[in-house]
């Protein structure tokens, strides 16, 4: 692995292309971290508030409304401290998370994530991309891919010119969104019988929580520092509480008021996708479905940029970086992306959210415990980009060891006390902090007896 922590000293040009975001996994200049509060909560909304997200009302519809709404709480507070840290992570080191996660599993064990990574983003984009490709067909009566490679080549378009403009374009169509999304509702409560869902089976705490978190905030939580290392510092003492909350308090806003329409939208039309109302109502309706199909731009930019950062951290750990390879990764990411959604992916969409509860939630955990007791928050930029040297270096043990129990626990855990983990808790967070439990013990009374600190370790 070459070191990168140096940005690439070539000129920057002038015009549209001034404006491609070349930063890659190299720590954000200072010139370039302004992100308030506000702005990173309307990111994380807009994020989160795609066509997809109305599907939490049709997953967990048999439960009712009151159980959803309760279910979504208990998400958030499970979700809030795990998000809360890692937007922090990001305003303490300007770095993305698995850049951090090679002091956490190696610099081995982080290249490894960082395959798998950026095919599961590449997998969220494609699935987003199936919703809107085949709702804009619905809407506009075209078979075919053509939407699909619409939507494809305008996300591919915004995710070149990275944070900066994304903020700008979340900021700026959250009304069009809102107004969409309003005049959609206003067509579902005065065409059609809607009535409040309720409950036609027992309450499943654990399966409910455990498809709400990996449909939504622990999916996203890793990637929250992607974000936040283009917010203020964290020596900046403005908002300090403020960034800490922006994050969850975004995805589960959306999470909340989609659910809640996708469950009513399922109630009264037999389908949870909002959207498709459209189809059958005036052109401002068309119109208005048209926008929250399009609304899946916001969600997808967040799966492809994370996805090219991902790719990027894989590549800087067998080379030195240049300065164009973040607008070609991203090019490359969104092809591929869009390709999945034409073979079909969303047919998939249980089996690839078990996946990804099943991995993302222990290695978060663990690289957490890692951050804060092990590292201290202290661990200078320019060391994750220092050449290994020793076994540790390559491979954390302890993390594999700890994200291995926490992941067999994810996938079987069910098979051996059903009934706790479908009615009472939700196995991927059990799997996740039991991992964190094994790593905090294996790895923290290691780290006190050597009075290690990052530099000491280096």
């Amino acid at each position: 692995m070459n070191d990168s922590s140096q940005s690439v000293s070539e000129p920057r040009p002038s015009g549209i292309l001034g404006e491609v975001e070349t930063v890659g996994v190299q720590p954000v200049p200072d010139s370039q971290r302004t992100m308030s509060p506000g702005k990173m909560t309307i990111v994380w909304l807009m994020a989160s508030a795609s066509a997809t997200t109305p599907l939490i009302g049709a997953l967990l519809f048999h439960f009712g409304v009151a159980d959803m709404i309760l279910a979504i709480f208990l998400s958030w507070l499970i979700g809030l401290i795990p998000s809360g840290l890692f937007s922090e992570m990001g305003r303490e080191v300007p770095l993305t998370g698995l850049i951090v996660a090679r002091k956490s599993y190696g610099t081995a064990g982080a290249f490894l994530f960082s395959i798998l990574f950026t095919f599961v983003n590449m997998g969220w984009f494609g699935l987003n991309t199936a919703v809107a490709g085949v709702t804009l067909n619905a809407i506009t009566h075209v078979s075919g891919s053509l939407w699909f490679w619409v939507i494809g080549v305008i996300q591919v378009f915004l995710v070149l010119f990275g944070m900066k403009w994304l903020e700008y374009f979340y900021r700026y169509t959250s009304v069009v969104l809102l107004v969409c999304y309003g005049m959609l509702a206003y067509l579902l409560f005065s065409r059609y019988h809607v009535q409040m869902p309720g409950a036609t089976m027992p309450m499943q705490w654990g399966t409910a929580i455990s498809t709400i978190v990996t449909f939504s905030i622990l999916a996203w939580t890793y990637k929250v520092s992607t974000v936040s290392r283009f917010a203020r510092p964290a020596s900046d003492p403005r908002g300090k509480s403020a960034f800490f909350f922006a994050p969850s308090v975004g995805i589960m806003a959306s999470v909340l008021v989609m659910g809640l329409m996708g469950m009513y939208s399922q109630q009264a039309t037999g389908n949870w996708n909002l959207a498709l109302i459209g189809a059958h109502a005036p052109i401002w309706g068309v119109i208005a479905a048209i926008g929250v199909a399009l609304a899946i731009i916001h969600t997808n930019a967040m799966n492809l940029y994370p996805s090219t950062v991902d790719l990027l951290v894989a590549l800087n750990t067998l080379r030195r970086p240049s300065k164009w390879e973040q607008p070609i990764a991203t090019m490359a990411m969104g092809v591929l992306g869009t390709v999945l959604a034409i073979l079909g992916i969303l047919n998939h969409v249980a089996g690839f959210l078990d996946v990804i509860g099943d991995v993302i939630i222990p290695f978060t955990f663990i690289m957490l415990v890692d951050w804060i007791w092990v590292q201290r928050r202290q661990t200078p930029a320019a060391d994750f980009f220092a050449q290994p040297h020793t076994a540790h270096d390559w491979w954390n043990w302890p993390a594999i060891v700890a994200f291995a129990f926490g992941l067999i626990i994810s996938i079987w855990g069910g098979e051996w006390l059903p009934s706790l983990f479908t009615t009472v808790l939700p196995l991927p967070v059990v799997g996740g902090l039991i991992s964190a439990v094994i790593y905090a013990v294996w790895a923290i009374p290691r780290a006190l007896s050597k009075g290690l600190g990052p530099q000491s370790e280096a």
